[in-house]
């Protein structure tokens, strides 16, 4: 695989769509405050959306944005929900403003986007959070086997470390490990980062 963009993002989400939620959805849900008071989720790359549909599931309104449209079709499932699911089928990239939220969240996303509209959509990721709003993402390392292409983001820790300034680090973990990519053998180096906004 040359570029991200010769994936055939459908036919992976399709093969998705069944998979849980991630731990990482309770783990924001906790920090942000648990489900007493529900309020906004931005999922930025939410892909067959098993993650989106967790937080409706538990009260939460949820804004998912995504270029690959498998979700919409799933979004039946708001009738069974005590929250929902708004979809925008959308390049991530080109998103001028996100609504305000209590919680981002993106997993293996934003690094796809790369390096320059990695940053330019931090920023408007972080303005959408309130001061205690909660940050849980995904950032790709530089031991990542991607850390070769231009078109990838892969950050050093400290760098990843200047995009949370002004947050608190609740929790992170490190998935530095041999894997595979659909048909292809890859090392990922993925730098998981649960944290609450300061200012």
């Amino acid at each position: 695989m040359d570029t991200a963009e010769k994936v055939d993002w459908a036919a992976l989400n399709a093969h998705a769509a069944g998979r849980p939620a991630r731990r990482l959805v309770g783990k924001a849900i906790a920090a942000a405050g648990g489900d007493r008071h529900p309020g906004v989720v931005l999922d930025v790359g939410a892909g067959a959306g098993a993650d989106s549909l967790q937080f409706a599931r538990r009260g939460w309104t949820v804004h998912a944005y995504d270029s690959d449209d498998t979700l919409a079709a799933r979004l039946v499932e708001n009738e069974r929900m005590p929250g929902a699911v708004q979809f925008h089928h959308v390049d991530i990239a080109e998103v001028e403003e996100f609504p305000a939220a209590q919680i981002v969240y993106s997993t293996y996303t934003l690094g796809l986007l790369g390096p320059e509209a990695l940053l330019e959509t931090w920023e408007k990721l972080v303005a959408a959070l309130p001061r205690g709003g909660v940050m849980a993402v995904d950032l790709f390392g530089t031991n990542d086997t991607w850390a070769e292409r231009a078109d990838v983001a892969t950050l050093p820790l400290h760098e990843i470390d200047e995009m949370f300034r002004g947050f608190q680090v609740i929790d992170r973990t490190v998935r530095d490990e041999d894997g595979r990519f659909l048909a292809d053998k890859k090392h990922w180096h993925v730098i998981t980062t649960l944290a609450r906004k300061l200012r």
